[in-house]
């Protein structure tokens, strides 16, 4: 009885976990279509929310880009394509004028890489961007008007623009006139000879992507040569003397890469007895090479080079250049040498554009020889605000405190008294801030604290920008009255004006005044006035260096920065490859870099004479 009992328990019980297994799975079964439900309608609405925000942003994009023509709308002509002109347009407002741009290649060229071109490390093409691309992306691809040619005269009077079409296939007219209100002159430089006699036709320059091209057929065309078995010993040695004059950043680092090539590849695919015969020197005027970096670097630069087989020449300058042969004098011992070569590249010094000496000689305030004379709101002398400069073909006026001491004075001397008391200094310095950027240069920081002079005017300095000040102050008082005659005060002007510092040309200045120029001109632009910059409020230029970094061969970078300071080794070449793959002008370009230094890492350079 007591085990039917147990079967009959054990029988309902297990029907109860049945029905209950049945029930779960009812629920579960009815669950599954609503979690499936609203999972499909949470993939319907991300689909349709991000179609909503391309679509939003697509019309919006277009609607900026593609704003219909104004009458009133100002034209603006650009000359160049370089960094000066890119960054400009970059930093434009879409529609604010009508831009034509002018230049006579279709491409931006990312500079800083060119030396990497001449052997090989990196492809021509990866470091250049259609400037149509570039225009597109920024302006948009009806807002700006570009033009493939070279400019030939600009008439500041007119103000329009001459110019023609040198490119290969040209139309049946190859001239033709813009016309502008605003235009800006970032034509950029050319190599600089120094009136060497023989440099123009017997030298190889790197200031454009031909001239790499050049370069790379010839490096190669000079070691095949040397293989021929015609040749005597003495003539492959100078056959495979590479000579390189100038010893600034491009000039190192061509040096730096041809010795890799030498070193990594051409060591492989030579004979032996060839390879151990090349010889690179490089010829530099001052005393050390990359002379414009601290001196450790320019010593560990010169370090590397011995241990890699490179021989510096310092303290030399090339004064003649034949066909097989170049004189280099010296300038300690007053001697000169002949000494023969397969290859000379000439990596030193800027000169003016022909277009930018023909503005210059049309502007009676234009008296700077080598680039046109800017104030510090990047505007053309004598050009009545219709021109702006920037880039290598320009140099920004140094207005030095110093030479209108005696009005300053005047204006810091409120009670009329003949002295100048420290307050009335300090109040001085942050009055003229604009007027004079060498002030801000010299406290090397923001003004953002409130002061008030004698008169009530609410000024701006920093505490320590006061103590600074003050400090320059009891310099400057020499008698330790705490006043500050005409000659005291003086003596402190020339200590600010020291900070007045020629800009060099570099791609990093040329940038920040087009990013500069760009927010100048769109202001100018909304502006009701057509006006001044000085009326309008506007800070002038102020240029804030970030830093130089240089390869140095071997892997082997070296980088200096105001706040880092001084950084050499392996794991600099990495910080340098990185820096500069970041600022490659599109994504394209940045994938492009990066696959050409994994080429040559893993395959080698290729050597092919094409």
């Amino acid at each position: 009885m007591r085990g039917l009992l147990a079967s009959g328990f054990a029988q309902s019980s297990s029907a109860r976990h049945v029905l209950a297994g049945l029930r779960r799975s009812a629920s579960s079964a009815s669950a599954t279509p609503k979690r499936m439900l609203t999972i499909r309608r949470l993939l319907v609405g991300v689909t349709l929310a991000g179609a909503g925000y391309v679509t939003a942003r697509y019309f919006s994009q277009r609607n900026r880009l593609s704003r219909p023509n104004s009458k009133d709308r100002k034209r603006l002509v650009v000359l160049g394509s370089g960094w000066a002109a890119v960054s400009l347009l970059q930093n434009l407002d879409p529609g604010a004028y009508d831009v034509s741009v002018v230049s006579p290649r279709n491409y931006f060229l990312f500079t800083p890489l060119l030396p990497s071109v001449t052997v090989g490390t990196i492809e021509a093409r990866s470091i250049a961007e259609p400037i149509r691309a570039l225009l597109t992306r920024t302006q948009g691809p009806e807002r700006v008007k570009f033009h493939e040619s070279e400019c030939l005269f600009v008439d500041p009077h007119r103000k329009t623009v001459l110019c023609r079409d040198v490119s290969g296939i040209t139309g049946e007219d190859t001239d033709f006139e813009l016309e502008y209100d605003t235009l800006v002159m970032a034509v950029g430089s050319s190599t600089n000879t120094f009136n060497t006699p023989g440099v123009e036709e017997n030298c190889f320059f790197i200031k454009e992507l031909s001239d790499a091209a050049r370069i790379r057929t010839a490096v190669t065309d000079v070691i095949e040569t040397a293989c021929t078995p015609q040749q005597t010993e003495d003539e492959r040695r100078r056959l495979l003397h590479f000579v390189v004059v100038g010893g600034g950043p491009t000039g190192v680092e061509f040096a730096a890469e041809l010795q890799d090539f030498v070193d990594e590849d051409l060591s492989r695919l030579y004979p032996r007895s060839v390879v151990d015969q090349v010889q690179i020197s490089l010829v530099q005027s001052a005393d050390h090479i990359l002379n414009s970096y601290d001196q450790d670097i320019s010593n560990f630069t010169e370090q590397q080079f011995r241990r890699d087989g490179i021989r510096v020449v310092t303290n030399s300058r090339v004064t003649s250049v034949a066909e097989r042969e170049l004189v280099v004098y010296n300038k300690k011992t007053k001697r000169k040498q002949a000494v023969p070569y397969g290859l000379c590249v000439w990596a030193t010094g800027v000169s003016r554009q022909p277009v930018t000496v023909q503005l210059s000689k049309q502007l009676p305030e234009q008296m700077h020889r080598r680039a046109l004379t800017t104030d510090w709101y990047l505007r053309v002398k004598g050009a009545k605000d219709s021109i702006f400069a920037l880039g290598d073909c320009s140099t920004i006026e140094e207005k030095k405190m110093v030479a209108e001491v005696d009005s300053l004075f005047a204006e810091a001397d409120v009670n009329g008294d003949g002295q100048v008391t420290v307050d009335e200094f300090c109040c001085l310095l942050a009055k003229c801030r604009s007027r004079y950027p060498q002030i801000a240069m010299y406290f090397s920081q923001s003004w953002d604290e409130d002061i008030e002079n004698v008169r009530g005017e609410v000024l701006l300095m920093d505490l320590d920008e006061r103590r600074r000040t003050e400090r320059l102050f009891e310099k400057s008082d020499q008698d330790g009255s705490c006043n500050l005659d005409l000659n005291e005060f003086r003596s402190a002007l020339k200590e600010v004006d020291r900070e007045l510092k020629s800009l060099p040309a570099t791609a990093q200045v040329a940038s920040q005044q087009g990013e500069y120029l760009g927010h100048l001109l769109s202001t100018l632009a909304k502006s009701k006035d057509s006006g001044d910059s000085k009326e309008l409020s506007l800070q002038p230029f102020r240029y804030k260096h970030n830093g130089s970094m240089a390869y140095v061969g071997g892997n082997q970078a070296v980088l200096d920065m105001p706040v880092v300071g001084t950084l050499c080794g392996w794991w600099v070449m990495w910080l340098w490859r990185g820096a500069y793959a970041s600022q490659l002008s599109s994504s394209r370009t940045k994938v492009l870099v990066v696959l050409d230094w994994f080429k040559a890492s893993v395959f080698g350079r290729d050597t092919s004479r094409i």
